[in-house]
């Protein structure tokens, strides 16, 4: 025992009047008070707060992440260099004749417009483009330059207007001009060019078949099967007046140039027939008939023998699709969903089992003896037996579930193929029926008398009507159609094309500038916006005591103390902050002596919600200080897991309360007596029997024993949260001060060791806030 202390040991001296006094009575703090929610004007306080406490890291990692942010969106969002060209697309289409439909063209163009763009834009076209521009830098980095042009290249236009317009963008400007140049090149090569050539090759053919129709035309008009031959002869079945001109042409037909059709005479200059031998017809000759009539019904005969081949021969296409139909009905594979009901069948389950006993028969007397033995083969029979029965039962139950479905499918296919059967039979009786009567009336109108054989083709009464002057008159019909087709598809040609180049590349032009300075300087505030909204984020989360306010919102307790430093600001060497310090304690000890010691109280806890909240700090400054201003105090270390005091007092940790509970020294021994008068016992060193010891009656009587010769007794205990000792010690005390450290302590743990005090009915108690600010501590 240090000098100055005369208490013997294990003895209780006289006590003073305060100690025999009764124990306070506790006071419940009001409630609705303290720990109410704070305003709006409050949490805008807490953030300023916030970003008072973190400025400097706002401004560091902000300008890193706003940096990086503006490089980003600088770099990403680079004005790039546009170039376009354009094309006119005529709203209707120009030729020579001008014998279009100004209207239906119209209706068109907007169809025709999308189209274009569409061939723009179409793979053949950027393939031609490519073989020019494949070398470019822009084109030259892209994996796939096809669809790198197809999202990239626009085409567009605008409502009313024939303009086209390709446009381009690129952080390379020669190269956005050269590719919308390709582009534009390659579809007036591709599209337009390829179209005009098409027509040329259309035209030859034209040319082609007018060569072979005039060579049909030619024969026809020299040597007309069953015509007369010579001057006489036409002259005597009716031919044409003064047959032979005096050059030797026919009458009624201009010269003829090698290669050319000849003119048709006019009406006029056909003499009227004349038939100087009649010619005697048949009985059996009905010539009344009228040929128009006969002629109409040869032409639908022939109309019905070129339709009825087609519909037969569709039909037989169609009857083969239905046999395929019937065959594949017939053999469908059995559904899966069929085979699983066919093995939850109870035959089928039986004879798998019968399978498997004559399968294991067979190969247990196999592998015992002779696998030729005769019994052993037997046994082999029986199994490939049951084998077959299996699959003949699946079979059954296969067909008997499967064969109604089909059946009804098979139905529904032979009622079709009845049909087209009896359909065919129906149109072969009819081709047949056509043909022969075909026959009878092509014979009869050969039949016919001259006379009678007047026809009226393309308008034109013709008479002296043959068979063979339908052929020339079809054949005459369509090369009338193929020089009409030349001369269109001629002025087609001779016209302007419908597209044609307008404008080519642009100079490449910057447009997005303001966008992209817009985005960087956005991107750059970004970064401090993150950082801001992480912090304050982190802090609400958090909920670290930052002010004497949120001490005063988070607990229901009254705040009792408040000292403007941290405890290792109050040890620094600021003679302010040491005298603030102070100060601080001074009053917290007035506090203490007038309110509480002063109304009976004798021991004070000291303790917190976890541990390292500056409770070491505030027991022994509270202390020293009660010793110093005339009280007999004891500081006692009973946060034995942890302790701390001995460090503040400058003397070894033990003996001390623990070594006292195992009953290893006594009490006088322990105690230290300080230089400003105050009794100090440190905790000693833990053990699990020391732990048992500070319990119950033991522990009542060990603060008995503290009490009895001193004033007051400050006991810095353990964290309020974590040791149950804590709860022990500081049920037992009068006084209960719960310390909170500034950025230390977390609001809600605060609140619930305030909780916890005030359901442990102690007579007084309060908050003492560690590290408030100087404004903070006047309050």
């Amino acid at each position: 025992m240090d000098s100055g202390t005369d208490m013997p040991p294990h003895t209780t001296p006289t006590a003073p009047a305060t100690v025999t006094a009764a124990r306070p009575t506790a006071v419940r703090p009001t409630p609705g008070k303290p720990g109410t929610k704070p305003d709006e004007a409050a949490n805008g306080l807490r953030v300023l707060t916030y970003l008072r406490l973190h400025w400097l890291m706002i401004v560091f990692c902000g300008t890193l992440i706003g940096g990086g942010g503006a490089f980003a969106a600088w770099e990403l969002l680079s004005s790039k260099f546009e170039s376009y060209a354009l094309l006119q697309v005529q709203s209707v289409p120009p030729t020579v004749a001008n014998q279009n439909n100004p209207g239906q063209t119209r209706t068109d163009f907007v169809t025709y417009l999308k189209t274009t763009s569409a061939l723009i834009k179409s793979e053949f076209v950027l393939n031609a483009a490519l073989r020019d521009i494949k070398d470019l830098p822009t084109i030259k980095s892209q994996k796939d330059p096809i669809k790198f042009l197809d999202e990239e290249l626009i085409v567009n236009w605008q409502d009313g207007s024939e303009v086209i317009r390709i446009t381009f963008k690129s952080h390379e400007p020669a190269d956005a001009k050269k590719i919308v140049d390709a582009v534009q090149a390659a579809f007036m090569k591709e599209v337009v060019q390829k179209d005009v050539q098409e027509k040329r090759i259309f035209v030859d053919k034209i040319e082609e078949a007018m060569t072979d129709m005039r060579k049909h035309l030619e024969k026809f008009a020299t040597v007309r099967p069953g015509s007369p031959k010579g001057p006489d002869q036409i002259k005597q079945a009716g031919g044409i007046a003064d047959a032979t001109a005096p050059n030797g042409t026919p009458a009624g037909v201009g010269p003829t140039a090698p290669g050319q059709l000849p003119a048709i005479a006019p009406e006029a200059a056909i003499a009227p027939p004349i038939n100087p031998n009649p010619v005697v017809q048949p009985a059996s000759f009905n010539t009344k008939m009228d040929p128009r009539t006969l002629v109409s019904k040869i032409a639908s005969l022939q109309a019905e023998l070129e339709r009825l081949p087609l519909s037969i021969n569709d039909g037989k296409r169609r009857l083969a699709v239905l046999q395929q139909k019937m065959e594949a009905i017939r053999n469908a594979p059995v559904p899966q969903a069929t085979l699983d009901a066919i093995e939850k069948d109870h035959d089928v389950i039986v004879q798998i089992l019968t399978t498997k006993k004559a399968q294991r028969d067979y190969e247990f007397y196999a592998k015992a003896g002779d696998p030729n033995a005769p019994t052993v083969l037997q046994l082999k029979q029986a199994w490939d037996a049951h084998e077959t029965r299996l699959k003949e039962i699946r079979k059954e139950k296969s067909n008997g579930i499967e064969g109604t479905r089909r059946v009804a499918e098979a139905q529904k296919v032979a009622t079709e193929m009845e049909e087209l059967i009896h359909n065919l039979n129906r149109m072969q009786e009819q081709f047949d029926v056509a043909k022969a009567i075909l026959a009878k009336s092509e014979k009869h109108l050969a039949e016919l008398p001259p006379s009678e054989k007047i026809m009226t083709i393309e308008g034109r009464e013709v008479a002296g009507y043959r068979p063979g002057d339908s052929q020339t008159e079809s054949t005459d019909s369509i090369y009338r159609r193929l020089v009409q087709q030349y001369y269109t598809t001629q002025m087609e040609l001779n016209s302007p094309t419908r597209v044609r180049v307008l404008q080519q590349g642009s100079s490449p032009t910057q447009k997005e500038m303001k966008k992209q300075i817009m985005a960087t300087v956005f991107a750059a505030f970004m970064g401090f916006g993150i950082m801001v909204f992480g912090v304050v984020a982190f802090e609400t989360f958090a909920k670290r005591v930052s002010s004497l306010a949120d001490v005063k919102t988070a607990t229901p307790l009254p705040v009792v103390g408040v000292i403007p430093c941290k405890p290792s600001e109050a040890n620094s060497r600021d003679a302010e902050k040491r005298t603030a310090a102070n100060e601080s304690l001074d009053r917290l000890r007035a506090h203490v002596s007038q309110a509480w010691l002063a109304r009976g109280a004798t021991t004070v806890a000291v303790t917190s919600p976890l541990g390292e909240e500056g409770k070491a700090f505030v027991a022994f400054g509270l202390a020293s200080s009660l010793a110093q201003s005339g009280y007999k105090t004891l500081l006692v270390d009973f946060d034995l897991r942890d302790p701390q005091l001995h460090d503040f007092a400058g003397v070894p940790n033990s003996p001390g309360v623990c070594e006292h509970l195992r009953a290893e020294t006594d009490l006088a021994t322990a105690l230290h007596l300080l230089p400003s008068g105050l009794h100090f016992l440190s905790a000693g060193k833990w053990s699990d029997e020391a732990r048992k010891a500070a319990t119950g009656e033991q522990l009542e009587n060990l603060l008995e024993r503290f009490r009895a010769p001193y004033d007051c007794v400050v006991i810095h205990g353990h964290a309020l949260l974590t040791a149950a000792e804590s709860v022990e010690v500081a049920r037992r005390c009068e006084v209960v001060l719960v310390c909170a450290l500034y950025r230390e302590t977390t609001s809600p743990l605060l609140k619930r060791a305030a909780e916890r005090v005030t359901t442990m009915e102690i007579p007084y108690s309060g908050v003492v806030y560690v590290g408030a600010t100087g404004q903070e501590a006047l309050c």
